[in-house]
């Protein structure tokens, strides 16, 4: 096998980047966009197993503690040897990848979804085009049937369209959808606010808002403690 000189490998990326359109890894604001994002949600460290890798089931500096706000996030056995299969958000949906993108994740005896108000540590962030993928770790340890221990691991990949010229309150408002700080997800949780409701049904839970504010396909409802957020006349956000 041949490999290429660091000058001819710096030569040959350059050119790819030049006649491709703007794959991740030639996207230069990758680097300031992560480190947006983890000053936003700092990292857990967890435990090395030697030549193994990682080892999951050990956390050595844990980050902040935050919910799962939403169902249906793919999660399994966090040591795990097989890829986890990403779960995707876009547009206030959840959904597991398919076809080529999950041909390399397989799913053990063991894999499960994250329940809402689970809560997690995230331990990895990597930026991709108009999306940021987080690698999401339960805090909680689960006694499997053979008796062993195990925290579960989950990625999301998170549609942020525009990613680029974002603040980050803007990406955050985003990915706040699916995980937040305990506190915040509760509050939501207690007042039982869930995607896709419809606003009669957010009235006759939380009573008529003290302002609507419509802009066509987008209605926002604001309350004295929050903002519920309707994209065609359904809940696509809370705040």
């Amino acid at each position: 096998m041949r490999f290429l000189s660091p000058t001819r490998a710096l030569v040959t990326a350059s050119l790819v980047c030049a006649l491709t359109p703007a794959p991740a890894f030639c996207a230069p604001n990758n680097r300031a966009i992560r480190d947006q994002l983890v000053a936003l949600y700092p990292l857990t460290r967890v435990g090395m197993n030697g030549l193994a890798g990682f080892d999951y089931t050990r956390v050595t500096e844990p980050g902040p503690i935050l919910a799962v706000r939403l169902p249906g996030i793919y999660a399994d056995v966090a040591n795990t040897k097989n890829a986890i299969i990403e779960t995707n958000y876009t547009n206030g949906q959840i959904t597991q990848a398919t076809d080529f993108a999950a041909a390399f994740g397989g799913n053990t005896s063991h894999s499960r979804t994250l329940a809402p108000n689970e809560k997690v540590y995230v331990t990895q962030i990597t930026v991709k085009r108009d999306a940021a993928m987080f690698e999401l770790l339960t805090v909680d340890v689960a006694t499997l049937g053979d008796g062993r221990g195990t925290r579960y691991r989950a990625e999301v990949n998170v549609k942020l369209p525009g990613l680029e010229n974002m603040t980050p309150e803007d990406m955050k408002k985003t990915i706040d959808t699916i995980i937040t700080d305990p506190a915040t997800a509760s509050t939501v949780e207690s007042k039982t606010i869930k995607l896709g409701m419809r606003p009669d049904e957010v009235k006759k839970s939380l009573g008529n808002p003290d302002k609507i504010v419509d802009l066509g396909a987008k209605q926002i409802y604001v309350y004295k403690d929050m903002k519920v957020v309707f994209l065609n006349s359904q809940v696509s956000d809370v705040q």
